[in-house]
Parts: C-alpha cells; structure tokens; sequence
C-alpha cells in the first residue's frame, strides 16, 4: 500500500466574529496523518484580505504565507486544555468525548473559544461509511431565545429537531432555526453550516436529519448546552464549504 492510500486528512476552519456579530471563515487548518506521523498546514481565505479590522492569528501573521509544521500551531493549541488539567476528563465529556480524545478533537468539537479574542475553529461536513454528509455542531443562540434553556432540558440523546428558515433575522436572512417536534425553539444553525443546509435541502430535495447527540445542563454554559449531528444523503459530486468565501490563498494541497 503507498503513502498515498495511507495518507488521513482532517480539515478544521478558523472563524473571526466581526464587532457587529457576524461571523467570517477566515482561515483553514489541515492535518494530515501518515506513516511518518502528523503534519500540520495553515492558510488563510481569500475572504480574510476583505474584512476591515481583522487581526491576524498570533504567530500567523502574513496572509499570503502556507504554514507548515509537525506540531500543532501553538495559537491553536492553547485552545485546548492541557490533559494535565483535573478537569480536562469533564470538558471532554461535554462535547461527548473521552479523556483520552486527541487535541485536534477536542478543537474540532468545542471551538476553541476564548474570551480573549474573536475566533473559534468549526469542522468541515464529512463522508460516513455509509456514503451520507455528517457534521456535528455546538447549537448557537440558546440564551437568546425565551424558554429555550428550558426546551433543551427536556431533550434526550436521539430526539429529532426541525429546521425552520428565519428569513426575518436580522444578521443572517438565510438564518435556521431548531426546534424541538413539540414546536419549542432551542436555538440556530451556526452560520458557517447555513449554507450547507441548504445546500443538502436543495440538492436532495428534502430537509437533512438533525437529532440530539449530547446535551449538558443549566450549569454549563450556554454555547455548550446542546451538541447536535446533522446527517443526510451525500449528493453525487457535491462538495461542502467549496465557495468562494472558503478558497485559501495559498495552495493547501
């Protein structure tokens, strides 16, 4: 078996949350994992050239630069907790992972965020085994919405949710909303997997399946209360998070 075949790829994109609230892709993160072990590459999008104010990562300051190394960049990194930490095991287990989950892992499911600054990391959707797009994702806007913290205290793991279009939103027209089948609303799409929703609905011509994969209770902040999975048929050649807001700057490949 070549490298090639051996070779594992994982995709994770950096997001800059403008001083009105919008959200912006800014950047993309690869890791690749084989027989030498794991490499690690960095770009930023195209769309971070056109965004006023935007502060570039620390440690990751030209726009037009690949970053390439065999460790985690340590901007992203420090957005993990240390596995020596006592409470390392409880974070873990509120984004429904081990103690024992890779950094990587962790970033994908938590976001990295901090209070410090503006970026949180997302995953792209990926392909199952069986051949369906499948992406998990942090519920947003829970605190927002009247009666919502107490909607999701009454979901279990595996309750299905509705998507419901929000045309009247006033930061995102495309915006979508959750809510529980008894019509009770829980929350939003995170705007970075609004377009894919979309997408699926269109080229499928039926809403994707979005149900319960975690919940944590009114102790736990409120971006973390709900972890869901949105799963549907993967179309033939469709390609998620491939518009022009998503191209990087320089080759990735």
């Amino acid at each position: 078996m070549s490298q090639a075949e051996t070779l594992r790829e994982r995709s994770l994109f950096a997001s800059w949350r403008d001083p009105a609230g919008s959200i912006h892709p800014v950047g993309r993160l690869v890791r690749r994992i084989g027989p030498e072990g794991e490499h690690f590459s960095f770009g930023y999008l195209k769309l971070a050239e056109r965004l006023a104010d935007f502060e570039r990562l620390p440690g990751l300051s030209d726009l037009h630069q690949r970053y390439d190394s065999d460790r985690l960049f340590p901007v992203f990194l420090n957005r993990v907790m240390p596995r020596s930490r006592p409470d390392y095991d409880l974070l873990a287990s509120r984004v429904d992972l081990t103690g024992d989950a890779d950094p990587f892992e962790v970033l994908a499911r938590t976001g990295g965020r901090r209070a410090t600054d503006r970026i949180e990391m997302f995953a792209a959707p990926e392909r199952t085994p069986e051949g369906d797009s499948c992406v998990l994702f942090l519920v947003r806007g829970i605190r927002h919405l009247e009666g919502a913290s107490e909607a999701v205290e009454s979901l279990r793991v595996g309750d299905r949710l509705v998507l419901v279009d929000h045309p009247d939103n006033p930061y995102n027209a495309r915006a979508v909303l959750l809510r529980a089948t008894d019509g009770r609303q829980v929350g939003w799409v995170p705007d970075y997997l609004v377009e894919h929703v979309h997408e699926l609905r269109d080229l499928n011509g039926v809403d994707p399946e979005l149900r319960v994969e975690h919940m944590n209770d009114q102790s736990v902040a409120a971006h973390m209360r709900l972890l869901c999975r949105l799963q549907a048929p993967w179309p033939t050649g469709y390609v998620p998070f491939s518009g022009p807001e998503f191209q990087t700057l320089v080759d990735l490949s």
